[in-house]
């Protein structure tokens, strides 16, 4: 202590406080390298964030930490996915062609003004390669959202709404030979392949609770994993095939009524991130923060999960250790779709 308080009398006041942060940090710093748990991360998060003003796709490098938009328009894009080879990335997309449309409007002082802006459609899938070519994959008077590819990049299984409501679909890579997978009279939503590509793990509302799912790829033999109160949402199968995350209120807020009845609100519960095995058992608890913490997705290795918080006010992007330890913001606002090992 003798020789640093000799440094902070030889530094001025302004500069004190930054120099004593700067100790901490090397104190922490220092901390991990003795025990060993220093962790690198490594790879490109595919991230949808409103940064711009508008919901728009970005690539963040999580090595460099720089973030790179992949999307400019004034329309809705999210859940980009890129296919096996790191050759092309399908997004959903509110964009039609870059069209445009005048609208007068009045400005601040009364006056007549033209105001441009782009027109949008519902919701399709639109595929954009290495080169800058782009395709639709899907165009109809429906929307269609939340891409996955097959583990051999042949198939993309997606949501759609060109039944009475949206189920889970399931087409050629370059949109051709598009076939229905589940039947059911709610929703079913967020499909997710297994790395050997023989099954699908989704989200249903079809007992009229958000539940977990698997079926077979070919949409035969469906089975519920979860059966708990409130909403289990977003699952993402594991890089090794073992483990299932996903993001559930499931653990109600506990409320104190006026007439001191304590109950619980699953109504009102925050999000956390949990994990399971392949078949449902073995369910654990990830997070347990303020705020809601949603749409986890795995590291190509399997070590680690990004998902989006927002436990310090608006949503940015996290990411912890696979058993939920040592959780922590990247500085980037916007939900994860994806994390990828490609350069």
């Amino acid at each position: 202590m003798t020789v640093v308080s000799g440094l902070l009398r030889s530094i001025s006041r302004q500069n004190r406080a930054m120099y004593l942060k700067a100790l901490v940090l090397f104190a922490l710093l220092a901390g991990l390298l003795a025990c060993g748990s220093e962790r690198v991360l490594q790879g490109q998060i595919s991230v949808t964030s409103m940064e711009d003003g508008d919901w728009e796709s970005y690539i963040v490098n999580v090595g460099e930490m720089r973030a790179y938009r992949l999307s400019e328009n004034r329309a809705y894009d999210s859940g980009l996915v890129w296919s096996p080879d790191g050759r092309s990335y399908v997004r959903t997309t509110e964009w039609v062609s870059g069209e445009t449309k005048e609208l007068l409007t009045l400005d601040e002082d009364g006056l007549p003004q033209v105001e441009i802006t782009e027109i949008t459609g519902d919701r399709e899938l639109l595929l954009t390669n290495l080169d800058g070519t782009s395709q639709f994959l899907t165009e109809n008077d429906v929307p269609d959202e939340s891409p996955a590819w097959s583990p051999d990049g042949n198939q993309i299984a997606f949501v759609s709404g060109r039944s009475e409501d949206n189920e889970i679909h399931v087409m050629d890579a370059d949109g051709s030979n598009v076939r229905r997978l589940t039947v059911s009279p709610r929703e079913d939503w967020q499909p997710s392949w297994s790395p050997d590509g023989k099954h699908i793990v989704f989200a249903s509302l079809r007992t009229g609770d958000w539940e977990i799912y698997v079926m077979d790829s070919d949409g035969a033999n469906t089975y519920q994993l979860t059966e708990s109160p409130g909403v289990d949402w977003t699952p993402d199968w594991s890089p090794d095939g073992q483990r299932i995350v996903f993001a559930s209120n499931r653990t109600p807020d506990v409320i104190e009524v006026t007439d001191g009845t304590v109950v619980d609100n699953p109504e009102t519960s925050n999000f956390d991130v949990y994990v399971m095995n392949h078949d449902g058992s073995s369910v654990k608890r990830l997070t347990d923060e303020p705020g809601s913490d949603i749409e986890p997705t795995w590291s190509p290795d399997g070590k680690y999960l990004a998902f989006a918080s927002d436990r310090s006010g608006p949503l940015e992007v996290y990411v912890m250790n696979a058993d939920g330890s040592n959780q922590e913001g990247l500085d980037w606002s916007g939900i994860p779709s994806e994390w990828t090992d490609f350069d």
